[in-house]
């Protein structure tokens, strides 16, 4: 479940979700994308990754920066 921590500005999200998101911009690839291929959109745009796991990533952001990045056209560049 995505987590928001106020206090530290971390939000935690799990590759499901991610997979949520994603899937929301148009259809999910064939070949559900790993959590890495999230957190290299992630920093590519900017945002500080400060853990990654095979099912879950915690970012510097808020949710909905993170589902308009993820949702949107910039998930394909």
């Amino acid at each position: 479940m995505t987590e928001y921590n106020r206090e530290t500005g971390i939000l935690t999200l799990t590759l499901n979700e991610a997979h949520s998101f994603h899937s929301t911009s148009d259809r999910m690839p064939e070949t559900a994308p790993p959590m890495e291929f999230y957190a290299e959109k992630l920093r590519k745009f900017g945002y500080e990754v400060t853990h990654i796991s095979a099912d879950k990533l915690e970012v510097k952001a808020p949710e909905n920066e993170i589902w308009e990045l993820l949702s949107g056209q910039h998930i394909y560049l």
